[in-house]
């Protein structure tokens, strides 16, 4: 039987391109295919330390504003993404366009080597990743060769800026997601502000996103002032990729508990941490219709909605805060023989070390994160 990859290379067989390029696309469409087979997690290998001195000291600043850090608490092993097939596109990118940075690991913390572009003085560079299965936050430099284009800046608590830019990042084999993105200035007397991206996604095989390939594009970089207008710091045409190569800080806690939500029974499936965020899946004995359009949703409607998704989730830290986690960055649910499948994921507002979690409630059920 004729495989898809046997398909791909007759096609690339009667291109007229060059030996070498044809060669080198049916190479990494083979690599693509037996990294979408089931098989054992490959270890990463990881690069040696090779940051100049001057990018070390710009990471610095960013971990400084951000506590990135910290010492990571959780644990698991730096593999790659099984059972992913890249997008066509995509492979042919990297083909043409070179292949993604390498993102070696210091100190648990990915730190991609040479993910960099420049345009129209402005340079954007990807410094750091930290996360989980289905969680990432990635802290970015952008460095101004006119230190001019940063004065008069209006700066909020701890730098802060009013970001309101169109900065995007895919990662190969998601199918969408929610999260935040941060803009600050770390060192007012410098010409380099911080861009950091927290992300939940979701992907179509739930193998996790250590391993992928990540797609950072930029093309307006704008804030909002104070005065309530748009100020465009910087404009040009910024693309880079890497690997989302990091210690995965995921927990899994212990499920199968049972609580009542609204009336209806419900059994608790899943649930993990990170030094992110959390995801609980549930099945409740209960189901919801298809909403309707934007602007038609009815009260009722809204109100069979919340019956299902509406479980409220509340992690507790060890200084005694809690995170509300029972509006997600993003929520699906499936129905069954009357009842419906819940699955809510969400980033907490800052990054926290795994070790400083003490419990995750689920409805009425207190779940320890020390009894993983």
């Amino acid at each position: 039987m004729t495989s898809p990859l046997d398909s791909y290379t007759a096609s690339m067989d009667g291109l007229r391109l060059p030996d070498e390029a044809k060669s080198r696309m049916v190479e990494a469409l083979r690599e693509a295919e037996k990294s979408a087979r089931p098989a054992a997690p490959a270890e990463v290998l990881t690069m040696p330390v090779r940051h100049p001195r001057r990018r070390v000291r710009r990471w610095a600043r960013v971990a400084a504003g951000l506590a990135l850090a910290l010492a990571l608490g959780g644990g698991g092993t730096v593999a790659v993404a099984a059972g992913v097939l890249p997008n066509p596109a995509d492979v042919l990118s990297d083909v043409f366009g070179g292949a993604p940075a390498q993102t070696e690991l210091l100190n648990e913390v990915g730190h991609p080597i040479g993910a960099s572009a420049t345009s129209n003085g402005v340079t954007v560079t990807a410094e750091a990743v930290v996360g989980d299965r289905f969680n990432y936050a990635v802290a970015y430099s952008i460095e101004f060769d006119d230190p001019a284009a940063l004065e008069g800046l209006e700066l909020h608590g701890g730098g802060k800026l009013t970001y309101v830019g169109d900065a995007f990042l895919r990662v190969d084999g998601t199918m969408g997601g929610g999260g935040l993105v941060r803009l600050y200035d770390a060192d007012p007397g410098d010409n380099t502000l911080q861009l950091v991206q927290v992300m939940g996604v979701q992907t179509w095989n739930d193998a996790g996103i250590v391993g992928r390939t990540a797609r950072f594009s930029m093309s307006k970089l704008e804030i909002f002032t104070d005065e309530g207008e748009f100020k465009t710091l910087a404009a040009g045409d910024w693309n880079l990729k890497f690997e989302m190569n990091y210690v995965d800080t995921t927990v899994d806690l212990p499920a199968g508990q049972s609580t009542t939500w609204l009336g209806s029974a419900v059994t608790i499936d899943a649930v993990a941490v990170s030094s992110l965020g959390v995801t609980v899946d549930y099945t409740i004995d209960r189901q919801t219709r298809d909403l309707a359009l934007p602007g038609e949703v009815s009260d009722e409607a809204l109100a069979e909605q919340a019956a299902v998704m509406g479980l409220p989730v509340i992690v507790t830290f060890a200084d005694g805060t809690t995170f509300d986690a029972t509006d997600t960055n993003g929520s699906s649910a499936k129905r069954g023989d009357g009842t419906s499948t819940v699955s809510k994921a969400t980033t907490y507002d800052r990054i926290v070390t795994v070790g400083d979690i003490v419990s995750v409630t689920v409805g009425d059920v207190e779940i320890p994160v020390s009894a993983a």
